[in-house]
């Protein structure tokens, strides 16, 4: 008999996408899948659209939870998911019709715990797309996968830490209990590093069937977050912790990590506290920016990279400002450059 496929589907406030994002999975040429849907406490009609879906559709499991994030929403899936074989959909995006089939057939040909993909992006203002490819590998050794994920996989444009452009088995899963962590942003990679020290048999695919739409807004990322200067502290320190474990010993990684994580909190401190939404007054900032860039972790990094400067001259101060932790002038520069926004 067919494997049984489980396909794990966070939902939150997604009603525009819901209906049309799930056909793709319901209309896959490998017809023994089961659906999980996660409605993780929406605010519009996503829960009621779930369960419409949920009486229509046998394959589909709905779940209703509290919100906690796009990690938490992926716990269920996981937690729930009876299948041999794992795969996380983002309902926003698109995939081919074979995409199931062929994971089953590369699976058990392969004999892989873990398949990784190419994929398309896209801008979600544009419709032409570019490929982001990936060389063929088949790898039955960890050292191999060590070499190739310095070489090649973190290099991808766009990224390769995410979890939909990748296909699981459940029993390697099950066997390390291997699950997302609470932030609510940047939850992916995390997750992935976790198993990557583990994984011994991996194919990597250089065929692409994942279509990433890329939001500039509305997206988690754009969102403000009070605790987003936490949550990417917390995933630098998962990243040192992964470089530690796997024993990377490669300068690239490392800078890769470092600025992955100053860029971060340049974010956060000219983009997230400057947020619509974000209603704290000007000293509070202050006091919250001075404490960010006091932060030991911001320091010591900043000792070996930095914001790079910009054509623009607002834009350069903003940097150098930033690379020089003057919180004073890195608040002017912000300011004046949400007023020239208009």
């Amino acid at each position: 008999m067919a494997p049984l496929v489980s396909v794990a589907i966070a939902a939150y406030n997604v009603e525009k996408f819901l209906v049309s994002g799930i056909s793709y999975i319901q209309n896959q040429t490998y017809s023994n899948i089961e659906i999980i849907l996660v409605d993780d406490g929406s605010t519009d009609a996503t829960s009621d659209l779930c369960d419409q879906l949920g009486k229509t559709d046998a394959r589909i499991r709905v779940f209703h939870k509290k919100n906690g994030g796009l990690g938490s929403a992926r716990n269920v899936g996981i937690d729930n998911a009876n299948g041999e074989f794992l795969f996380f959909f983002d309902v926003d995006d698109s995939i081919d019709p074979e995409f199931i089939s062929d994971s089953v057939r590369f699976a058990s040909e392969k004999k892989a715990d873990l398949i990784m993909y190419g994929y398309y992006a896209r801008s979600s203002d544009s419709k032409e797309e570019e490929l982001i490819s990936v060389r063929e590998h088949e790898i039955h050794q960890n050292s191999d996968l060590r070499r190739l994920y310095c070489d090649e996989l973190l290099w991808l444009k766009h990224g390769n830490g995410f979890a939909w452009n990748k296909f699981y088995r459940m029993s390697f899963l099950k066997k390390y209990n291997f699950h997302f962590g609470n932030q609510r942003i940047q939850q992916d990679e995390p997750f992935n590093m976790q198993l990557y020290p583990r994984l011994e048999n991996v194919y990597v695919c250089p065929k692409a069937y994942y279509h990433y739409v890329i939001y500039d807004k509305g997206n988690a990322g754009s969102r403000y977050l009070p605790d987003k200067a936490d949550i990417i502290t917390d995933v630098y320190h998962r990243f040192m912790a992964f470089y530690s474990a796997w024993e990377l010993d490669d300068s690239r990684v490392l800078k890769y990590i470092q600025k992955r994580f100053i860029t971060g909190i340049f974010g956060v401190v000219t983009a997230n506290f400057y947020h619509p939404n974000c209603l704290m007054s000007k000293t509070e900032k202050k006091e919250k920016i001075c404490a960010i860039l006091s932060d030991n972790d911001v320091v010591s990094v900043l000792k070996e990279t930095e914001i790079m400067y910009s054509k623009n001259p607002i834009n350069s101060l903003q940097a150098w400002a930033f690379n020089h932790r003057i919180v004073r002038m890195l608040m002017l520069a912000t300011e004046l450059k949400q007023i020239l926004k208009g």
